[in-house]
């Protein structure tokens, strides 16, 4: 059971052609989400060991090849879903305007914005590790992104039912426990491996965006003018008037 749950969590997060029946239970695979990290976390310190043994020192080079195998070997998975976020909130203005966005396969400017945007930061934040001679942030970076997904779905309840993910949350309270042990442990790893200082950030920041996302999604797609706009505007109107009074 166990090894069907880790082999569909592969050929969720992946495109590796493996052999072999889904598990019955996708909540189940979400707790090994952190194992796929590590798997896609050692190839890219492979590549970067190769291109040590053979004097390759192009680190701007290396980070833009190893970035390519990663966006590769998940098939964009991630990529295209940022770009499909930025569309859908970018131009979105009600929630049934943001799902309807969500649905369409194309790519707007936005979604396009988003995606180089972001391949630029992580290519340069790599190229800076491997600089450093650290590679290790670039694998555990792999590790907790892959955590926090994994707590995402478990955590926060899919806008639509035909959705991807909606399988993958809909186990009650196992995938929210198993989760939050994998993550522990992922961190205790961390600890151990590289230094408590990551374990702490990598740790603490993945809890924090998930309890963020579950409170927003607990407001609702609604609650994004009055979280991004109205409530500072009504704080600094309130800071204002006291300054004049005071």
């Amino acid at each position: 059971m166990m090894v069907r749950n880790i082999l569909t969590a592969f050929r969720t997060l992946t495109i590796l052609p493996i052999r072999g029946k889904d598990t019955d239970q996708f909540s189940s695979t979400l707790c090994f989400f952190p194992v796929v990290g590590a798997f896609l976390g050692f190839f890219v310190i492979l590549l970067y060991r190769g291109a040590g043994i053979i004097q390759f020192e192009h680190p701007s080079v290396l980070a833009l090849l190893s970035l390519a195998c990663i966006t590769w070997l998940t098939g964009g998975l991630h990529l295209d879903g940022l770009g499909d976020v930025a569309d859908a909130f970018g131009g979105g203005k009600t929630k049934e305007h943001v799902l309807q966005i969500l649905k369409d396969p194309r790519m707007g400017s936005f979604g396009v914005s988003a995606i180089v945007f972001a391949v630029l930061m992580k290519t340069c934040c790599w190229q800076a590790y491997f600089e450093k001679n650290d590679p290790g942030m670039i694998f555990w970076s792999l590790v907790f992104s892959r955590t926090m997904q994994g707590i995402l779905v478990a955590f926060v309840p899919s806008a639509r039912k035909e959705s991807i993910a909606a399988p993958f949350g809909a186990g009650g309270s196992f995938p929210k426990f198993s989760v939050l042990v994998a993550c522990l442990i992922a961190g205790l790893a961390a600890a151990w491996m590289s230094s408590l200082g990551t374990a702490v950030i990598c740790t603490g920041f993945s809890l924090a965006v998930t309890g963020f996302t579950v409170f927003f999604a607990g407001k609702g797609f609604e609650a994004l003018p009055e979280i991004a706009l109205e409530r500072p505007v009504k704080w600094w109107k309130s800071q204002c008037s006291w300054l004049a009074y005071s």
